[in-house]
C-alpha cells in the first residue's frame, strides 16, 4: 500500500513509462493522481488525439503489472478522456 510519501514517486514512475509508450506511438499523460483509502489513483489521458481505446487499456493494464512485480501493490491506473 502506497504511502503519502511514496505517492510522488510512483506517479513520477507511472510518468516515465508513459514517455516510453509515448516512443512506441502511444500517447497518454497522467491528469492527476490521488492517495484515498489505501489506494493510489493515478488518472491517464490521451495527450494527443487518435489514441486507440485498445491501446490506452493495453498499456495501463502492462504498467500496472510491472508495478506489481516491482512491489508496488494498491495502485490503480483510471482511464479518461480529458475535453
Amino acid at each position: 500500500m502506497p504511502t503519502q510519501a511514496e505517492a510522488p514517486g510512483i506517479v513520477a514512475e507511472v510518468r516515465q513509462r508513459l514517455v516510453e509508450a509515448a516512443n512506441q506511438g502511444v500517447h497518454l499523460e497522467v491528469v492527476r493522481d490521488k492517495l484515498e483509502d489505501d489506494w493510489l489513483y493515478i488518472v491517464v489521458a490521451p495527450s494527443q488525439p487518435g489514441v486507440r481505446a485498445l491501446d490506452h487499456a493495453n498499456t495501463m493494464a502492462k504498467i500496472e503489472r510491472e508495478l506489481r512485480q516491482t512491489g508496488k501493490s494498491h495502485v490503480l491506473l483510471v482511464p479518461t478522456l480529458e475535453d
